[in-house]
């Protein structure tokens, strides 16, 4: 991924094979074009749950940068990062600037 950094914590490795039973991570970073943004990845029965959850209490449900996927693995996170700035869809991204 020349000229794009995806951050992972240095312990991923640790934990990388939970994540798909798990279906949500979000201590992901995306630097690109001199911006960072904060990443959160779900797939999609994960994000059921977590909607359907958070409305029981809440008006609504919201998660900045939220990115669907199949199968929450590394594998899935760096191509969709891949395919965002490809396509030009990492401008709807929020940076921890904004």
């Amino acid at each position: 991924m020349k000229d794009i950094q995806f951050e992972l914590p240095l312990d991923f490795s640790e934990y990388e094979l939970e994540l798909a039973s798990k279906g949500w991570f979000s201590d992901t970073w995306l630097v690109f074009a001199g911006k960072r943004y904060r990443l959160n990845f779900y797939d999609s029965a994960r994000l059921a749950q977590e909607i359907e959850s958070t409305l029981i209490d809440e008006l609504l449900f919201f998660e900045k940068n939220l990115i669907v996927i199949p199968s929450v693995t590394r594998c899935n996170m760096e191509r969709a990062v891949e395919i965002l700035v490809h396509s030009g869809r990492v401008t709807s991204l929020l940076s921890e600037d904004s």
